[in-house]
């Protein structure tokens, strides 16, 4: 009996393995990629428009701004930005598309896409992002040390707030009248009061260096944070307090995007896209993408999650589904 015993653990050794290699496979589909232009120009930052079922990329080498039909997967418009497009940001009360680049943030009609304004910046952009509740847009400066504050009603720039550091990704919280934005060379994240134009507090990252992707997980309290890191930072809301981070390997992360309905985390890193369950703080599984992307967002109705980037031959928006 004991022989018999011993000679079968090899069978559920491989068996074991075999599961755990199923259970971390990929469980994301990729759907067929939308050529956007014939030249291999890379990307930055993307956005979800909800309202109109369009995704929003900033094409930083063409100096465009992509727009893209989410109905049925077509390219609208590439809409002449400025130079090295980073960020970009939605006003749909007012029916506005914000694009920042290397000059100052472009004004755009998001109803006939075509480019109506600029509003000059001092400094080069980044990522920025849009208070509906008090009708101002926050843009950073790259590499700088402050958010300028524009108008966007008047499409100007009415005041700016000094930031402890160098800024990246911003989350916006208009419900709790916070924005939350990471400062990468500080390891940090800071708050910031909306209503005074004025950094609150400062939150360590201690899972994550360099940190620059950032998403809020508003019903539950949390907010995740990415970087040069193999681990996510987790941190809970009101307080920041550091929880439990979340293993995803090699982390060279950008953008990452959070989905609230189906509490998963995709994140570009190192050639993978990964999807967590943010729920247990597991890594679900991951997939093959193109090299040196780092841009992602979700389609809140559809729930896909859309990548931008360029090849050596062009340039490219594609989705992913989950399987499971």
């Amino acid at each position: 009996m004991q022989a018999k015993t011993l000679s079968l653990f090899p069978l559920a050794l491989a068996a074991f393995i075999g599961q755990a290699q199923a259970d971390t496979a990929a469980v994301l589909t990729a759907k067929a990629p939308i050529q956007i232009s014939a030249e291999a120009k890379r990307f930055d930052l993307v956005q979800v428009d909800g309202a109109n079922h369009r995704l929003l990329a900033a094409h930083s080498q063409a100096g465009t701004l992509t727009v893209i039909d989410l109905g049925n997967d077509t390219l609208l418009k590439e809409i002449p930005a400025d130079e090295k497009v980073s960020g970009v940001a939605i006003d749909s009360a007012d029916g506005k598309y914000f694009a920042g680049g290397l000059h100052g943030v472009a004004v755009i009609d998001s109803k006939t896409l075509e480019k109506t304004g600029f509003i000059a910046t001092n400094g080069p952009t980044d990522d920025m992002a849009f208070d509906p509740q008090g009708g101002k847009l926050y843009v950073t400066h790259d590499d700088g040390t402050e958010l300028w504050v524009i108008d966007a009603k008047k499409d100007a720039i009415v005041g700016h707030i000094d930031i402890p550091g160098v800024p990246e990704i911003i989350a916006m919280a208009p419900a709790d009248g916070r924005l939350y934005i990471n400062i990468k060379d500080k390891n940090e994240v800071a708050v910031i009061d909306l209503a005074k134009g004025a950094v609150l507090s400062t939150w360590p990252t201690p899972a994550t260096d360099s940190p620059h992707g950032l998403a809020l997980d508003a019903h539950a309290g949390r907010l995740y944070v990415a970087g040069h890191s193999a681990k996510v930072s987790v941190l809970s809301l009101p307080d920041g307090k550091s929880l439990p981070g979340i293993d995803i390997g090699d982390g060279r992360v950008d953008q990452i995007a959070f989905d609230p309905s189906t509490d998963r985390l995709y994140i570009p890193s190192s050639g993978r896209l990964v999807e967590v369950d943010t729920s247990k703080g597991t890594v679900l599984g991951e997939v093959a993408i193109a090299k040196g992307t780092h841009s992602v967002a979700v389609d809140p109705e559809s729930h896909l999650a859309w990548i931008v980037y360029a090849d050596d031959k062009a340039s490219y928006a594609q989705a992913f589904s989950a399987t499971h």
